[in-house]
């Protein structure tokens, strides 16, 4: 189950702002997951929240920082749906999604299926561009 969780932070968020309406459809302990998977990149990376770099990300601007490619490459790598070469496993996002989920976040990854980077940072970067760019109604980042 926690590993259904995980994954499911993937697309639920590849970030969730607290104020998002979707993340009242997730079970609190999904949510308490999705915090704590936050803090954790954050405390990992060092990225500076006040720098505003993933409140920017949610309406299309992506700032060229390591630091942030480090965050999303961390949220990533720690659900297991990226390794640190690059390597994303799409079909394995979307097996665990919930049904709610599902039929747009397909659209969205089918569409971004291309990605692949030399590292985990990097994909997860490309990748969160492909996903806003797809579908940056949907798109969202905790």
């Amino acid at each position: 189950m926690l590993l259904r969780q995980t994954f499911t932070i993937i697309f639920v968020v590849t970030a969730v702002a607290a104020s998002d309406p979707r993340l009242a459809q997730l079970d609190q302990d999904t949510r308490d997951l999705l915090n704590m998977l936050h803090d954790s990149c954050i405390e990992e990376t060092g990225l500076d929240e006040s720098l505003g770099w993933i409140d920017k990300a949610r309406t299309g601007e992506f700032t060229e920082d390591q630091t942030f490619k480090n965050y999303l490459g961390c949220i990533y790598m720690q659900t297991g749906a990226l390794a640190e070469d690059g390597e994303a496993d799409y079909d394995a996002m979307l097996a665990v999604l919930p049904e709610q989920f599902l039929e747009r976040a397909t659209k969205m990854v089918n569409q971004c299926r291309h990605v692949r980077e030399n590292n985990a940072p990097d994909t997860a970067f490309v990748l969160n561009k492909c996903l806003y760019k797809a579908d940056p109604e949907y798109y969202f980042i905790f």
